[in-house]
């Protein structure tokens, strides 16, 4: 049975996989843009404005924030990130060599399964270093619901590949395909590395951007022992052992740090770690945006290397409309990628990777119903959209089951 945790960190994950999934659907409306131009205001959009803005707006003092954050937190975020620019780029490659049904299924498969193994094997930050181990029941239930996702996305290629012969549209790839067959391996796994930049660099992050205030609800974690402290108009908190403590006007870092320095005052020989959380959105969007630097980056650049290589920078104003639709690319992508760290978050210990399962699944099932939506599967009957259902329900049951096994972790 579902608790009422799981069940909104597991819809929360999904619907930010749906948008993912779909968040592309502006551009089947473009006539006068190329890859280039959406990609580049998209990026622009989704990767710099949203993020930064909202964090900059949303958070109380952001910069203070910014510059006391560890050094470790924001290069191994940005690490990650790079991976993942890059990710893209060899994917945006490994279409024209070995076709976009191909590098669908691998990316998805590779990219899924690394997504929600890795964490259980190497902890995370935050919440996510208590994930349990993959040899546990939740892990045990999470290695099936990757199974189950991998078998969907096989029948999803599998039909991909049936939908073009019907229509007579079998992709022409060029270049060697060997070649292109281990970009597409490559950028499976470092497709990944969007989760890995929330689940490995959040918990600083997250603390140093996230204010205590009075009247506030927080969740304040001594060792292994989680308590819900209300904070007063006085701006205290009753915590365990210690009493009322003053800490309203503090960053969640900061405010950890008192609690943890009058614990070791009262038990120098065995102080427990202490972690406060405030459920603050804003400083899950400062992850992205302090996170994703290198990532942004990168995708920005490429684009701009494909506007400068094909001189075509000025049909980026020949339409109002669609540059438009291109920052809504944007705006769909950002708020994907919180939605499924805010997710994350809700899921507990397990939720990197249970939340990237569910996110992945729902991202893949988000994509092929915008294909159906969009007329794409006109037509094309029999076999290729039997599987095609087939494997949209295999990517939701992985889904169930993911959010099982979180339960499971929950009940360890």
């Amino acid at each position: 049975m579902l608790d009422v945790t799981t069940l909104a960190g597991a819809l929360v994950v999904a619907a930010g996989g749906l948008i993912m999934g779909s968040s592309v659907w502006p551009y089947k409306l473009m006539r006068k843009y190329q890859f280039e131009h959406w990609w580049f205001i998209s990026g622009v959009a989704g990767l710099v404005v949203m993020p930064w803005t909202i964090t900059l707006v949303g958070t109380h003092h952001p910069w203070q924030a910014l510059c006391s954050l560890p050094v470790s937190a924001i290069v191994v975020g940005n690490l990650f990130a790079l991976g993942w620019g890059i990710a893209n780029v060899l994917c945006g490659l490994c279409y024209y060599r070995i076709g976009v049904a191909l590098t669908g299924a691998v990316l998805g498969g590779l990219g899924a399964s690394a997504g929600a193994i890795v964490p259980m094997i190497f902890k995370g930050s935050g919440r996510f270093q208590d994930a349990p181990n993959l040899n546990s029941p939740a892990g045990i239930a999470v290695i099936a619901g990757v199974a189950i996702l991998l078998i969907g996305v096989v029948f999803a290629a599998m039909a991909g590949f049936g939908r073009d012969r019907a229509l007579k549209q079998l992709q022409q790839t060029s270049g060697g395909f060997l070649g292109g067959l281990v970009m597409a391996v490559i950028s499976g796994v470092l497709s990944s590395f969007m989760a890995f930049v929330f689940v490995y660099s959040q918990g600083p992050i997250v603390a140093h951007f996230s204010d205590v205030e009075p009247r506030q609800e927080i969740t304040v974690t001594l060792g292994t022992e989680k308590q819900k402290c209300l904070v007063a108009d006085d701006g205290t908190a009753e915590i365990a052992g210690l009493g009322r403590l003053p800490v309203a006007g503090l960053s969640a870092a900061v405010a950890a740090e008192r609690i943890a320095d009058r614990f070791r005052l009262a038990d120098p020989a065995d102080p427990p770690e202490v972690r406060v959380e405030t459920g603050s959105i804003p400083a899950t969007f400062a992850v992205f945006a302090v996170g994703l630097v290198a990532g942004a980056l990168l995708n920005i650049g490429f684009a701009m290397h494909r506007l400068n290589r094909n001189r075509s920078w000025p049909a980026l104003f020949q339409s109002g409309r669609e540059f438009l639709l291109a920052i809504a690319i944007g705006i769909n992508f950002s708020l994907a990628v919180t939605l499924m760290g805010k997710g994350m978050l809700l899921l507990g210990a397990l939720g990197a990777s249970v939340g990237w399962g569910i996110q992945q699944a729902m991202q893949m099932t988000g994509g092929q119903l915008l294909g159906f939506a969009s007329g794409e599967w006109h037509g094309v009957h029999g076999t290729p959209r039997r599987r095609m259902y087939l494997a949209i329900w295999l990517l939701i049951a992985a889904g169930v089951i993911l959010a099982y096994g979180n339960t499971l972790a929950k009940g360890q």
